[in-house]
């Protein structure tokens, strides 16, 4: 037996060959993904932002509830404030303030409402949420909702529920 004879019946098979991705190969794939990540993340971020308006909308219609009960226990929205438990969009302690939910007079926000038959609520943007194309949310006493600061062609449709 020779040398050459001695290797060739030692080799087992499938290992003559080595198996695996080739650089060009990984390059693609990883193009691939690159690419489907671009087009999801705008979408993606536009759900996180339409979750963050929902939870929003709910401050302020338990703020909108607050506001009436006041109202039918003492004849006059004088003397309301915001409670803290509403003030913030999420409620504090659920993480980072996207809305804050005030009471505004003549266009202020103040703390204490001073007129007796109207309230204006609105949820302004703050933090993450402070760039929205979809602005700040206003609900008055007779439930009209409005949006302000928002981007041109953005309509309240677009951006909030219908309650």
């Amino acid at each position: 037996m020779t040398m050459n004879s001695i290797h060739s019946c030692a080799r087992l098979p499938g290992h003559g060959r080595q198996t695996g991705f080739t650089l060009i190969e990984l390059m693609v794939v990883v193009a691939i993904i690159a690419i489907l990540a671009a087009l999801g993340y705008p979408s993606y971020q536009e759900q996180v932002a339409k979750s963050r308006r929902a939870d929003a909308q709910r401050a302020l219609g338990e703020a909108e509830q607050y506001m009436r009960r006041y109202f039918s226990t003492r004849d006059t929205f004088v003397g309301a404030q915001i409670p803290a438990g509403t003030a913030t969009s999420p409620r504090p302690g659920s993480g980072a303030t996207m809305y804050n939910i005030e009471l505004i007079e003549n266009n202020v926000a103040v703390a204490t409402a001073t007129q007796a038959s109207t309230y204006t609520l609105r949820a302004t943007r703050t933090g993450g949420m402070a760039a929205d194309r979809c602005g700040d949310l206003s609900v008055t006493n007779t439930g009209v909702k409005s949006l302000a600061n928002n981007a041109s062609g953005t309509t309240l449709a677009d951006c909030f529920k219908a309650s």
